[in-house]
């Protein structure tokens, strides 16, 4: 008879082979695809990475625009908030100059109607009063 160990190692190395065949072959394929969908998404994804770029320097330029004109409006800021500690500051006195204001302002607006109704009321009635001696034109010429 022939020696059983070599005989068993060949048998082993058979059925070693012969279950790697598959696996290796499916690695074969599944390593292929890859590589296929990588060349094809390397230059798109490159693509999109300069479109991103480009975004980005453009959302820069945009910022740093937008910063520029925030430093020229800072001196109106820094005034409306020295305005604001002011008034919060005059809170008493403008309570007080608001009681007057409401207790002066209606008599202050009647005066004010009342001078400008009374220039109309006198330019409207010119020549109708007892001391207008005077003789008026008419459109046709005469006196009256």
């Amino acid at each position: 008879m022939t020696v059983p160990a070599p005989l068993l190692a060949v048998v082993l190395l058979a059925l070693l082979v012969g279950a790697a065949i598959p696996v290796l072959y499916q690695l074969f394929r599944t390593l292929r695809k890859a590589r296929a969908l990588l060349d094809t998404a390397g230059p798109r994804l490159e693509r999109t990475l300069l479109q991103v770029g480009q975004a980005v320097d453009r959302l820069d330029g945009i910022g740093s625009a937008l910063e520029a004109r925030a430093q020229t409006l800072r001196p109106l800021f820094v005034a409306a908030s020295r305005l604001g500690r002011s008034i919060d500051g005059s809170g008493p006195w403008w309570g007080t100059a608001m009681t007057v204001g409401r207790a002066v302002g209606p008599a202050v607006l009647a005066g004010v109607r009342a001078f400008f109704s009374g220039t109309h009321d006198r330019r409207s009635s010119k020549g109708n009063g007892p001391d207008d001696q005077q003789p008026r034109l008419t459109e046709s010429g005469d006196t009256t």
